[in-house]
């Protein structure tokens, strides 16, 4: 074959990929991408969305607008996801709290979360804060438990909603110490994070993104954080298998899309999440948040996704966490 018989077949392969991708990049220019935040403008979920947008527009040539849908532990914007069109234009930023958690839990949804959406990429994981507010006398979990313990009242905690990671963290912390704790659920983390402020609920398991500025600025303090090791943002707080608490389950956040997207558009969004997600820049601001980027590869986020249906599962039924 010659050389002007292999630049010509090259420039037929290209002209024939491009036409193939025309029409959904046509698409996007006339109408951009959704990406669904199912929880309150403000809080972890919503951060990661905000640092991921203006990336994948740029990667995809578009605009990507963020949409905040708060309730049910992010299942009603989960919901509204899962029926969108699937046409690549609806998005959603999934926390493992709505995609591995709530599934469990929450009886009744409108769709099934293991067949109704596809895994694109892990966009960050890392542990979730027990948080207070500062004139709380307890400093440490430990300290929480023995008060529990010693005035037999219940502690009254908050978390982003029925059936989340920090429900279930806390239901864990509750039957592990062998105290009473009765739980406030809240529409999203933005929300309990100003209520720990002004002092209206005293205890919380809020998401370290959103709640490490305030922290930070001794506006909430942190008792413990959840998962395997302390977090390289806060190392001066213990986790909460230091202070006794068998509970070392990480949280993570996640870009889905409806399972009717075709697989040709999906892995489109999905490498250029990917390529966004191993910028520097990204991956430096996503670890102020104290949370690990780590991008691994969308077959293997997919496997970690579903194996932590299981495993939160397990959990449920081993915590006795019910739905309130």
């Amino acid at each position: 074959m010659t050389n002007n018989m292999i630049l010509s077949r090259r420039r037929m392969l290209a002209t024939a990929a491009l036409l193939a991708t025309t029409p959904w990049q046509a698409v996007l220019a006339e109408q951009p991408i959704r990406l669904m935040v199912p929880f309150s403008a403000g809080g972890g979920t919503d951060v990661m969305a905000r640092l991921l947008a203006q990336g994948l527009g740029k990667e995809l040539g578009t605009t990507v607008i963020v949409e905040n849908v708060a309730g049910a532990t992010g299942t009603i914007g989960a919901a509204q996801v899962a029926r969108a069109a699937p046409d690549g234009r609806t998005l959603l930023l999934g926390p493992s709290a709505t995609m591995a958690i709530a599934p469990t839990l929450l009886q009744g949804l409108r769709y099934d979360t293991a067949k109704d959406f596809i895994a694109l990429a892990r966009i960050a994981h890392g542990g979730n804060v027990v948080a207070a507010n500062p004139r709380y006398p307890a400093n440490t979990v430990p300290d929480m438990v023995a008060a529990a313990k010693r005035t037999g009242e219940p502690v009254i905690y908050a978390s982003w909603g029925v059936g989340s990671a920090g429900h279930l963290a806390m239901e864990s912390i509750r039957t592990l110490a062998g105290i009473k704790m009765e739980h406030v659920p809240y529409k999203g983390a933005a929300p309990l994070i100003q209520d720990l402020i002004g002092g209206q609920i005293q205890v919380g398991m809020v998401d370290l993104a959103g709640a490490l500025p305030l922290i930070r600025a001794g506006k909430i303090k942190a008792l413990a954080v959840t998962g395997r090791t302390r977090s390289s943002a806060l190392p001066q707080v213990p986790t909460l298998k230091e202070g006794g608490i068998a509970f070392d389950t990480e949280s993570w956040y996640g870009l889905f899309a409806p399972a009717r997207v075709p697989d040709a558009e999906a892995k489109v969004i999905a490498q250029a999440a990917e390529k966004v997600l191993r910028q520097p820049e990204l991956m430096a601001r996503i670890q102020d948040l104290g949370l690990d980027p780590e991008p691994i590869s969308r077959a293997d986020f997919d496997k970690e996704w579903r194996e932590d249906m299981l495993t939160w599962a397990r959990l449920v039924q081993q915590s006795g966490a019910k739905v309130d």
